[in-house]
């Protein structure tokens, strides 16, 4: 079932509104921004923002599908960042269980320059 993006008046579409606690510290507008967010995150944290997006991730998606991806109302792109960086988090908990990989560069030394348009 699609949703109404008029019927909510938080920062999320109507029905994601559990969600809107993450939407500062995890809605970035680039893949840097959700990288380096991710690095300096203590993992209890990743681990709980992954597992609320993790199951609202499906859902999210087949409503974020009605939207062309350059021309999205604001509370869809915020739920469409947070699906991007719950694949951020992900990386966390199902491949390193920390919130950095260990024995790489220190996060302030790479940085991410492009990433995928229009969300970087």
């Amino acid at each position: 079932m699609i949703q109404d993006v008029s019927s909510s008046s938080g920062r999320l579409p109507a029905g994601f509104e559990e969600l809107e606690p993450f939407v500062d510290q995890w809605s970035a507008a680039t893949s840097h921004e959700r990288w380096m967010r991710r690095a300096l995150t203590p993992y209890p944290e990743i681990v709980e923002f992954y597992e609320a997006m993790f199951a609202r991730a499906e859902e999210a998606t087949v409503y974020l599908e009605q939207f062309p991806l350059n021309d999205m109302p604001d509370q869809a792109q915020n739920l469409f960042k947070l699906l991007l960086a719950m694949c951020q988090a992900a990386i966390a908990v199902e491949m390193h269980q920390a919130p950095t990989i260990r024995h790489a560069p220190p996060q302030h030394a790479l940085k991410i320059e492009v990433g995928f348009q229009p969300h970087g």
